[in-house]
């Protein structure tokens, strides 16, 4: 209950802080998604409710926060949380470079999606320097994700006694 009840306060706070160190280090020229890390983790921690509402609130969130345009970012966390949710039967979560894959593939697709909507829809033509900027945010998000994820198995080390697994889904099979 209490996971429903602070989900929006957090996804706030963790959407203004990806926002204030992204402006603080890289002068808006990248953008450091925190949140599509969340997404990610909660891919592999998360049964599929509680996943949908932490991909929606943090989409919906960084939609009114970056000034995008509203349910882009929130259609793309959801379809990126489906993803995870679904190649984690298949995939282990303690292998890291398994991990790092797969989070360079959503970061990618996330530009790639974000790129074709400009380009489809709104007309705008993406220029190199910022397809350089998606390139670098993708590697970083790989290097930052597999970092937080480390961090969060030995957290959970350290308040469990153990490292929580992840929860057993039918025809899981890890890889």
């Amino acid at each position: 209950m209490i996971f429903y009840v602070l989900l929006p306060f957090l996804s706030i706070l963790l959407i203004v802080l990806q926002t204030t160190l992204a402006d603080l280090l890289f002068s808006g020229w990248l953008t450091l998604e925190l949140s599509l890390i969340a997404v990610i983790y909660a891919g592999f921690r998360l049964d599929l409710i509680k996943g949908m509402l932490l991909a929606f609130a943090m989409g919906t969130v960084f939609d009114c926060v970056s000034g995008a345009i509203l349910g882009l970012y929130t259609l793309l966390y959801l379809l990126i949380f489906l993803l995870v949710f679904f190649v984690s039967f298949r995939m282990a979560s303690e292998k890291l470079y398994l991990i790092a894959l797969l989070s360079l593939i959503c970061s990618v697709l996330e530009s790639l999606a974000l790129v074709l909507f400009y380009r489809i829809v709104l007309d705008f033509e993406v220029i190199g320097t910022e397809l350089l900027g998606f390139m670098l945010q993708s590697l970083l998000i790989t290097v930052l994700s597999v970092g937080l994820f480390y961090v969060m198995s030995k957290m959970e080390g350290f308040l469990y006694g153990k490292t929580m697994q992840p929860p057993q889904r039918a025809g899981a099979v890890g890889i």
